[in-house]
């Protein structure tokens, strides 16, 4: 069965070149706002339960859940089982908090399911500014 790597990342830095899909999470609730997540990332527990406080952010990973798993269905159908695995990219602005979020919990469904999962977080260790 071909996987997917997760690639977070900060839309201030550019898109990663090697990302077959891309999604945008700059429309959840951005915890660089809250004094107190700031200077944490998406790795913490509490950053995630506040970037999915509210129901579109479940909506949202549900939708691209159900993207993903139409398109593995396709991805092994058409291509040779040897192929790399489907390369997802999520973003936000500075790649440290919603991106990294919605990563980390992709990652947990897909891997719940059985699919192979290989996550990057490409921005995470960057410093924050305005």
């Amino acid at each position: 069965m071909s996987g997917y790597t997760l690639i977070s990342f900060g839309y201030r830095y550019g898109l990663p070149a090697e990302a077959d899909l891309v999604f945008d999470t700059r429309g959840l609730p951005n915890p660089f706002y809250v004094p107190e997540l700031r200077e944490k990332t998406g790795l913490d527990a509490e950053v995630r339960s506040y970037v999915f406080s509210v129901p579109e952010s479940e909506a949202y990973l549900s939708a691209i859940l159900e993207v993903l798993r139409l398109r593995l269905v396709l991805f092994e159908q058409w291509n040779s089982p040897l192929r790399h695995p489907l390369t997802v990219a999520v973003g936000c602005t500075g790649g440290r908090h919603r991106s990294v979020s919605m990563t980390v919990r992709l990652a947990e469904a897909l891997q719940a399911q059985g699919v192979p999962v290989t996550v990057f977080h490409r921005d995470v260790a960057r410093t924050q500014d305005a």
